[in-house]
């Protein structure tokens, strides 16, 4: 898929804030960040080792910025860690908040959103 019909999908499924996060590792070579514009990106990979599929571990990812501290969950969906990648065990939540930043700034994915302001009103 082109980059702009890449782009042009994930802004409807995604919108432009979380968007611009989540193409970095399509687009820019130098991996910067769409506010503060500085090379300073991090993804950390939650691995499921029992769920292996040809020699990769399912996954999820966060992705952010460590100079403002902006960044998204990954998209809906299944994922594989990288082969010789480094993880955070799947479910471990002790772990993952000693990874993630203290004050990391999550961007929510529209649907998630959606589905709260939902539940909140049932």
């Amino acid at each position: 898929m082109a980059i702009d019909k890449l782009r042009e999908w994930c802004l409807k499924m995604y919108g432009e804030e979380y968007t611009g996060f989540l193409l970095i590792d399509f687009v820019d070579p130098l991996r910067l960040c769409p506010y503060c514009e500085i090379e300073t990106i991090r993804k950390l990979w939650l691995g499921d080792p029992a769920r292996e599929v040809d020699g990769k571990k399912w996954g999820k990812w966060y992705m952010w910025c460590e100079s403002c501290l902006r960044g998204i969950y990954c998209p809906l969906g299944s994922f594989r860690v990288p082969k010789d990648e480094p993880y955070i065990q799947w479910g471990d939540k002790v772990a993952l908040k000693q990874a993630l930043p203290l004050e990391l700034k999550l961007i929510e994915h529209p649907r998630i959103e959606q589905q709260r302001l939902q539940m909140a009103m049932e």
